[in-house]
């Protein structure tokens, strides 16, 4: 079975290759996030939605049910190779401009999906590309979701390594459970009363 990548809602693609288009135009922003490749020569592929999950949330018993959907993310290809990402955050209420990007999650993201792809787990069961972020241990890791089974793909860097293998979701909660241990031993204590 293939990996699904779910079409976002609405006219986000849309409005994406649209925001890529007047940015790099007005700004010159082109050169700098695509290299030479013009914007009507890039794809808006490889539709994933963001969820979040906080440091309470891990405290808790680290559950994918909890996680929040909280936007999507793009990749912007050419001839086959990434040339940066794009992102839409979204609340309830309303959907924000696209940002683009060029870091090294793009990379990890498209090695992790090409490994993705290549899973036997495919085989079995179709499952949605997703996006799992904890912003507070710079923990991201896409998500393969299936209604039977998740899997877990940390992207580089990791804190808790693991980059780009298959992590069954109690061992990348268990560990992430240390990480909030020790994120919570570094934040400033309420004071108390004098």
């Amino acid at each position: 079975m293939p990996l699904n990548m779910p079409e976002p809602p609405g006219r986000i693609r849309e409005e994406t290759r649209s925001h890529l288009g007047l940015i790099a135009r007005a700004s010159g922003e082109g050169p700098k996030l695509l290299g030479e490749v013009s914007p009507d020569d890039v794809e808006v592929s490889t539709p994933h939605r963001v969820f979040a999950l906080l440091v309470k949330d891990i405290e808790a018993g680290g559950r994918l049910e909890v996680a929040q959907p909280v936007g999507w993310r793009f990749l912007l290809e050419s001839g086959g190779k990434v040339l940066a990402g794009a992102e839409v955050a979204e609340t309830p209420d309303r959907t924000f401009p696209p940002t683009f990007y060029r870091s090294s999650s793009v990379g990890a993201t498209a090695t992790a999906v090409r490994a993705a792809r290549a899973l036997p787990q495919l085989e079995m069961a179709g499952f949605d590309l997703r996006l799992l972020q904890i912003p507070e241990l710079y923990q991201t890791a896409l998500w393969l979701h299936s209604p039977n089974t998740d899997l877990l793909i940390p992207l580089a860097p990791s804190p808790i390594g693991h980059e780009g293998q298959v992590t069954p979701p109690p061992v990348f909660f268990r560990e992430l459970a240390v990480r909030a241990q020790e994120y919570r031993g570094h934040q400033p204590r309420d004071r108390e009363p004098t």
